[in-house]
């Protein structure tokens, strides 16, 4: 039974319930100042808080889908450290070169696409990495025209779509329904048809890696940057060249994807950062990132690369309310930049970090990459 399966909520809920009911029925029972009536009081009081907690960690779980199994929750599951392969991608054992094994998505029909010409379809993949030795599910979006008999030649402008942490892209897909809103850009005109290719930034749970090839751990910014869009290539008919990719991602995603942009920009021409933070972090739940190296952190910090490095020639998008954590990194960032590096920003002045305020700013997200990225 997954971790946001309803039986299990459910029964969460009535184990509350009835802990809540017995304690409030066998208290005045336990009363006096014996050790046996303070433990057995004490019992009750917590298994009645236990009981509430589980429930509630339990339903907002199930809501904003942080973990899905017990292997992510656990950190069983997910593709474990991952290390680095040499070789060729198309080299003996390598994966790449071969087309993904991929499934119609039953959230396909939830977000409204009910006609593949007409509304679109969307697949789930598995994208393994044969350099990394990582891999992640993903949801891949393909517009209406991928499957129009006069578009069969034409290739599609990709954009990656990064969640937070520990967050699932199906609470990006169900929650923010990212999905209508890509699907109506595109039939309004306001976004050109592209390929959305939306999955989680943790890829070997449950540790927070923040998209870093980590010394002698998981290489999850060679993962994203080479594996990924290799595996897309090789599965789907997308742009080959730079211009045509994209990437953005909200929180820890947002990070993630003005990272991968300016440090890779031979492979994507535009990043978009939805309430993203722009410095490097380590704490309980990335581990040591950096191996000790204080060059690998700053290399990781946006802001310290803008002020010492070369500007990259990407375009960058960084969406931030004025009420957010990390407004003032955004500001910092904004007055560091410098050509080619362009900078676009999105400050409103009301809303905070959450699920309202992602959902509220993402439809311009879109309009905003779909104008950065070109197939040539």
């Amino acid at each position: 039974m997954q971790l946001t399966s309803g039986w299990l909520i459910g029964a969460l809920i009535l184990l509350a319930i009835v802990a809540t009911g017995l304690t409030v029925r066998l208290l005045p029972k336990a009363s006096g100042r014996g050790p046996r009536q303070v433990l057995a009081r004490l019992g009750l009081l917590a298994a009645c808080q236990v009981s509430l907690v589980l429930a509630l960690a339990a339903g907002m779980n199930g809501y904003f889908l942080f973990y899905v199994t017990w292997g992510d929750l656990l950190g069983t599951t997910g593709g474990g450290p991952g290390k680095v392969r040499e070789g060729a991608p198309g080299s003996p054992g390598a994966a790449a070169g071969r087309p993904l094994p991929r499934v119609i998505s039953p959230l396909g029909a939830t977000s409204g696409l009910r006609s593949d010409d007409r509304d679109g379809r969307l697949d789930e993949v598995t994208i393994p990495g044969p350099r990394t030795g990582l891999r992640v599910k993903a949801y891949v979006y393909l517009p209406p025209q991928y499957f129009q008999p006069r578009f069969e030649r034409r290739r599609f402008p990709v954009t990656l779509v990064l969640a937070g942490y520990p967050g699932d892209p199906r609470g990006i897909i169900k929650r923010q329904g990212m999905l209508k809103d890509a699907s109506t850009g595109i039939k309004t005109g306001r976004i050109q048809p592209t390929v959305y290719v939306i999955t989680r930034s943790m890829v070997a749970p449950p540790r927070d890696t923040e998209c870093t090839d980590v010394p002698g751990g998981p290489q999850a910014e060679s993962f994203f940057s080479q594996d990924v869009p290799e595996a897309i290539a090789d599965t789907y008919r997308v742009a080959a060249g730079s211009q045509g990719w994209g990437v953005m991602g909200q929180s820890t995603g947002g990070y993630c994807a003005a990272k991968l942009a300016m440090r890779h920009s031979d492979r994507f021409a535009a990043g978009a950062s939805l309430g993203g933070y722009l410095r490097a972090v380590q704490d309980r739940s990335t581990g040591d990132l950096y191996g000790g190296s204080r060059q690998v952190r700053d290399d990781n910090d946006l802001i310290w690369r803008l002020e010492h490095r070369p500007a990259p020639p990407v375009s960058l998008l960084l969406a931030q309310t004025e009420q957010g954590p990390e407004f003032d990194q955004a500001q910092r960032f904004v007055k560091a930049a410098k050509p080619p590096l362009q900078v676009a920003t999105l400050f409103p002045r009301d809303g905070g970090h959450n699920l309202r305020t992602f959902q509220r700013l993402t439809p311009e997200l879109l309009r905003w990459m779909s104008g950065r990225l070109k197939v040539v």
